[in-house]
C-alpha cells in the first residue's frame, strides 16, 4: 500500500465534513454582518496574483480568507484529526502562507477529534505554532466536537477585533 489518501478513498468522515461545513456557513453568515470586511472562501487564479501573489501556491483557508481593504486580517481553518493522520502537516502550508501574506494576520483553528487531545498531534502543534509563529496563531480545542453557535460567536468575536 502507497502512502496518502488511496484512489477510491476520502479523509473526510462525518465529523470533519460537519465541522467543515460549520465553519463555511458560518463564514458566509458573517459575511451580512461585517459589510466592510471582504471574505475570499475560493481564489481564482486573477484574485490570487493580485489578492496573496503568485507565490501562494493552494491558499484556500475552510472559513475563508478576511481582508479589511487590501490587509489579510483574518484567516480561519478547520482541522479533524484522530490520533494518527497528517491534517498538522496540511495546515501549516496555509498557516505560514497566511503570515507571509501579513506578518499580524489572526488565524484561528478549530480543531476536533482525538488529534485535539492533550498531548496528540493538533494539541502539539497548538504549542509549537504558538512558538514559530506567535500567539496570533489561536487554537479551538475541542476533542468531542463543536456546535455551530460556538465556532459562529469566535469568528465573529475575532473579526470584531481583528
Amino acid at each position: 500500500m502507497k502512502g496518502g489518501i488511496q484512489k477510491g478513498t476520502t479523509a473526510f468522515d462525518a465529523e470533519s465534513l460537519k465541522l467543515d461545513k460549520f465553519v463555511k456557513d458560518a463564514a458566509k453568515e458573517l459575511q451580512e454582518e461585517f459589510p466592510h470586511l471582504r471574505c475570499v472562501m475560493q481564489f481564482s487564479y486573477i484574485d490570487k496574483l493580485e489578492t496573496v501573489g503568485q507565490d501562494c501556491f493552494g491558499f484556500a483557508p475552510d472559513g475563508g480568507a478576511w481582508f479589511h481593504e487590501d490587509k489579510l486580517i483574518a484567516v480561519f481553518e478547520a482541522k479533524k484529526q484522530g490520533k494518527g493522520g497528517n491534517a498538522n502537516e496540511r495546515w501549516w502550508d496555509n498557516a505560514v502562507t497566511a503570515q507571509y501574506i501579513n506578518k499580524d494576520v489572526i488565524y484561528t483553528t478549530f480543531c476536533t477529534g482525538e488529534g485535539a487531545e492533550f498531548g496528540n498531534n493538533l494539541e502539539r502543534m497548538s504549542r509549537k505554532a504558538n512558538i514559530m509563529l506567535g500567539e496570533n496563531f489561536q487554537f479551538v480545542l475541542k476533542p468531542e466536537g463543536m456546535t455551530y453557535n460556538e465556532i459562529k460567536n469566535q469568528m465573529r468575536d475575532t473579526l470584531a477585533n481583528a
